[in-house]
């Protein structure tokens, strides 16, 4: 599957810079080992947004908020991208 996402704009409560930026790097690899593990979609689609929620568990680690977020996202994509979908 051959993706590209121009922007990706993560608002996410309680984490500084830092961890945001750590976050952001942890669900980018998730998000690609994801993709790239999933079957070839047949014609390509530009979304021009895409919104997911993925609330956090108090006390959830970055780590673990990464792979679930990662896996909403690709979840939603897949619903979006879906031949004969309404979008």
């Amino acid at each position: 599957m051959d993706i590209r996402i121009d922007r990706l704009r993560l608002q996410a409560s309680g984490m500084n810079p830092d961890m945001a930026r750590q976050f952001s790097r942890l669900l980018a690899e998730h998000l690609a080992a994801i993709m790239a593990a999933a079957p070839p979609g047949a014609d390509a689609a530009q979304l021009p947004t895409l919104r997911v929620r993925v609330p956090q568990r108090a006390g959830q680690h970055l780590r673990s908020l990464a792979p679930v977020t990662a896996t909403e996202i690709s979840r939603a994509l897949d619903a979006a991208t879906r031949p004969g979908e309404v979008r």
